[in-house]
């Protein structure tokens, strides 16, 4: 596997360097109404459709639409976002992808050929530019290159200090699989409690992290500006527990899981959770935290009991999936206003 993984680095490395070339080309900003004039695309729906679903068996099918969008106009930026959406997709729940092979690391790079140019079309979108430094770290990864991974992470920070609500989780997570004694994994750690304070409260007890009354809230219309990344929406139906879930893994690996099982106990706050597909997960870590101090370290395990979340091939769907009772909450919603009406590609900049 690793053999034919480093045969494909020459090809990769390409179309790596292709994206970062593409960046010094000058392309207008498009307008707002000519934007968000095609969210309802067929070939948008769909990608929505199937990610909602989980289904990563159709990401081949995804991109393949996708790519006609984008063949028809190469600066269009909902198809450019999408593509970097689904490669990164397929490249962080790869372990679900049927008859997977080393090809999938091609993903790194394509995924960080449409971001880079997401970005370069619309700076104003700070997720972007988070999920543009976690591929160029993943493909430094793969490629062995640190230079390439040392420019990521200097990406990733400087996505934090523009929207820390949402970077601070999106860099975060790319190093909860490291070694729980080294420096990148605690300090991922501190950003997740740091993101607490971020969106809910100014201080945190770490001992006593009794902030449900801040997380159990209704928020109309899924709030506005940044704080839209502390809250459950239609885009992450259940972000809130997603959350908690990957935090409270975090610390199991430290050893801690006294405070583990709190993290995770705060899942539970969310109004949404007795729809959330990965209850019994949640509760299987609960039950099973102090076993899984040793078990999260062993390199060997598998099955989503016995591995984090971000190595389960469930890292994305822990907060996006839409369970049967979701998809009828949400059956009449009309989510291209919701889009329009929030910004959700702060085009005219991210609100407050």
């Amino acid at each position: 596997m690793q053999q034919m993984i480093m045969k494909k680095s020459r090809i990769i490395l390409t179309l790596l360097i292709f994206a970062i070339s593409c960046a010094t080309l000058k392309i207008s900003k498009p307008s707002f109404d000519d934007v968000y004039s095609k969210i309802e695309n067929e070939d948008n729906k769909y990608f929505w459709e199937q990610f909602h679903s989980g289904n990563i068996e159709n990401v081949d099918s995804i991109i393949n639409k996708l790519e006609l969008q984008y063949k028809k106009d190469t600066t269009d930026l909902i198809a450019n976002a999408h593509l970097g959406f689904a490669h990164i997709w397929a490249l962080s729940e790869w372990q679900r992808i049927p008859n997977v092979t080393a090809k999938v690391t091609d993903h790194a790079a394509l995924s960080y050929k449409y971001f880079a140019k997401a970005y370069q079309i619309n700076p104003n979108d700070k997720r972007i530019l988070g999920f543009l430094a976690d591929v160029q770290m993943a493909y430094g990864s793969i490629s062995k290159s640190k230079k390439l991974s040392r420019k990521g992470y200097f990406k990733g920070l400087k996505s934090i200090k523009e929207w820390p609500e949402f970077n601070k989780f999106t860099i975060g997570v790319t190093f909860s699989s490291y070694n729980p004694k080294e420096k990148f994994f605690q300090k991922a750690l501190d950003w997740q409690w740091t993101t607490l304070e971020d969106c809910y409260t100014s201080k945190i007890d770490k001992n006593n992290p009794n902030i449900k009354e801040f997380i159990s809230k209704e928020i109309p219309e899924h709030n506005l500006g940044r704080d839209r990344a502390c809250y459950n929406s239609w885009i992450a139906p259940h972000n809130i527990e997603g959350y908690f879930l990957h935090m409270g893994d975090m610390i199991t690996k430290t050893g801690d899981y006294t405070t583990a099982i709190k993290i995770y106990e705060l899942a539970k706050s969310s109004p949404n959770y007795s729809t959330w597909t990965f209850k019994e997960v949640l509760e299987n870590r609960i039950t099973n935290a102090e076993r899984n101090t040793k078990t999260f370290l062993d390199k060997k395990q598998k099955g989503m009991d016995n591995v984090i979340i971000n190595s389960s091939g469930n890292l994305c769907m822990s907060c996006h999936k839409m369970s049967k009772e979701d998809k009828e909450i949400f059956r009449n919603y009309n989510w291209p206003a919701y889009f329009k009406t929030k910004d959700i590609y702060s085009i005219n900049g991210l609100k407050k």
